[in-house]
């Protein structure tokens, strides 16, 4: 067998000798690595070779390994997505039949997910000529409804309808196949719901101020986990509406719908009671923005509760108090509720020149006061009496502008969140003391005398602008100007207005809230108030298209207006403003 020992080293050849005289080569880089390669142990050039193969042989194998666990990695992800779409692509084309009768699902992992994470279920409604709705509720997470109709158009559920329980599709008409998709209304959340097919059918009507009704939870509509009794409520808008729930039986759970969706935020206001366990009720305060019927929905906090309930329907009224008169109110149940707070509200008109004390007291509760006045379109804070240390009166005192003011009675003294809304019996006093008027040269509050004032001006103009509100479209004009100056230290502006239905049907706005949400400014940027007393209209409440409704808006500023060259009128039409200029001869 060949021997293990490495064979002897060899002396090596000398170097060629130069010629004589020659020149010595120059040293070869390839020859000299040979020679100390050759110097080397053959176990150590062996080994060397060995280490450099094993190096290059990992790299070679990392880099492939990772190359190759991209690629799967990618591949994977493709097939999951692929297999996702294909699942739920089935479920949509085979999705289950649906009837009259409630079909209980539960969204989570193995039902079909769509693109943006959400699960889904599919069902499909044979309908005959049916107009009906497409209703689901959950307990468990915020539904989303969709369906696509007969003539392939998908319809969304309606955020008019929406709540964090619910969701539903209306003014759906048969026949024809009708497909639905259920999911939640967020990625993420999932659980049990129920789906219903609802026949079309007129709510019930509730009026304003009417006597208080008896109903029964349970002869209704079960939707769901609940039953569920609609009505639809009647009211004037720009005046504020209780609602009450009581029953002895379940506790009330109220859903309020507008023309914008459900009633939420500063518009509306809940309180909920408990007598015992005899009682309990749901208030609901609102001020309508529209003259529209709202839709309100009754149903229990309790799954499947049944019993007899009792619904009022009443406005929240403002009062009138005279100078020099005492009214005698009680916060409570006819109150509106701000902050926790109850609040009743009076309007009260003064003169110029007098000096003005309000005082609220009462003996079960530390009354608060506030006294504010409209602005253009804008509420204007005039003075408080917040009561913090929870005294048996609230009194406010000094000179007012003449004009209409409206006075909040409250309660005062330390209040916590979730404390109950303290209320009772008081009595709000008016005073008032003749002050003596400023000299004729003197500067009136807020404005200058500059000597006698111009003669009063009268003259016809025809301006007219239109606008959009809502889905409506409306022509605002002015004809008749009238500019004069009450005591010489004011501007007083009367504007003959008109406003015509180009395509609205419907009740018109109180004129008084139209003029209250107008303002005028003139050429040199001087800006007017409206008198909502002084603004009236004679016109009817009902508009058709082309009709029109005619009035006055009067307006002041707080000193003399000379050499006036241009007005500007900025009238509210709801969600927009119209802008009408009126040169002045």
């Amino acid at each position: 067998m060949p021997s293990a020992d490495p064979p002897a080293r060899l002396p090596s050849d000398p170097p060629p000798r130069p010629a004589p005289g020659g020149a010595e080569a120059e040293p070869s880089l390839r020859a000299h690595l040979a020679a100390q390669w050759r110097a080397w142990p053959l176990w150590a050039r062996w080994g060397g070779v060995a280490v450099l193969v094993a190096l290059l042989a990992w790299a070679l194998t990392d880099t492939a390994s990772d190359v190759a666990e991209g690629a799967n990695d990618e591949d994977m992800m493709r097939q999951v997505a692929l297999a996702r779409a294909e699942w739920a692509d089935a479920q949509r084309q085979a999705p289950q039949a649906l009837d009259r009768r409630p079909a209980e699902g539960t969204l989570g992992p193995g039902d079909a997910e769509r693109d943006d994470g959400r699960y889904a279920d599919y069902y499909a409604f044979e309908a005959d000529s049916l107009d009906f709705s497409v209703l689901v509720t959950s307990d468990d997470f915020a539904p989303d409804l969709s369906v696509r109709r007969p003539d392939g158009q998908t319809v969304a559920a309606s955020n008019l309808l929406r709540t964090e329980g619910r969701a539903e599709i209306e003014g759906l008409q048969g026949p024809g196949r009708f497909v639905v998709e259920v999911s939640p209304f967020e990625p993420g959340t999932s659980g049990a719901y129920v789906l219903e097919v609802v026949p079309a059918g007129p709510a019930d009507s509730l009026f304003v101020d009417e006597e208080p009704r008896l109903d029964t939870l349970g002869q209704g509509a079960r939707r769901g986990p609940r039953y569920e009794r609609a009505y639809g409520v009647m009211t004037g808008s720009e005046v504020p509406v209780l609602l009450r729930v009581v029953s002895p039986s379940f506790t009330p759970r109220l859903h309020l719908f507008g023309p914008n969706g459900e009633v939420r935020g500063s518009w509306r206001t809940v309180e909920r009671r408990a007598s015992g366990d005899s009682l309990r009720a749901v208030v609901i305060r609102y001020l309508p923005g529209w003259d529209a019927p709202y839709r309100l929905l009754v149903t229990s906090e309790e799954a499947g509760a049944e019993g007899a309930y009792a619904l009022d329907v009443r406005s929240l009224q403002t009062y009138s108090l005279g100078l020099g008169e005492e009214a005698d109110g009680a916060l409570g149940d006819d109150s509106w509720l701000v902050d926790g707070r109850y609040v009743d509200t009076y309007r009260l008109r003064v003169p110029d020149g007098v000096r003005t004390r309000l005082v609220a007291a009462s003996e079960v509760f530390p009354p608060a006061l506030r006294v504010w006045r409209l602005d253009g379109r804008s509420r204007k804070d005039v003075a408080d009496a917040a009561n913090p240390a929870g005294g048996p009166e609230a009194t406010v005192e000094g000179r007012l502008d003449a004009g209409d003011y409206f006075v909040e009675v409250s309660s005062g003294g330390e209040w916590e969140p979730g404390d109950p809304a303290r209320g009772g019996d008081y009595t709000l006093a008016s005073e008032t003391e003749a002050v003596e008027p400023p000299p004729p040269t003197a500067a009136p509050p807020g404005g200058r005398y500059d000597g006698p004032a111009p003669p009063t001006k009268v003259f016809a103009t025809e301006v007219r602008r239109e606008g959009e509100s809502g889905e409506s479209t409306f022509e605002v004009g002015v004809t008749t100007v009238a500019i004069s100056y009450p005591g010489e230290t004011r501007t007083r502006v009367q504007l003959s207005v008109t406003v015509r239905s180009v395509d609205y049907s419907g009740g018109w706005a109180p004129w008084e809230r139209f003029a209250a949400q107008s303002y005028l400014v003139d050429d040199t940027g001087r800006r007017y108030a409206v008198s909502a007393a002084e603004s009236t209209s004679p016109s009817g409440p009902t508009a058709e298209p082309g009709t029109s409704r005619r009035g006055t808006v009067v307006l002041y500023a707080p000193e003399v207006a000379r050499d006036l060259r241009r007005l500007v009128f900025v009238a509210s039409i709801g969600e927009r403003s119209l802008t009408l200029p009126i040169p002045v001869p």
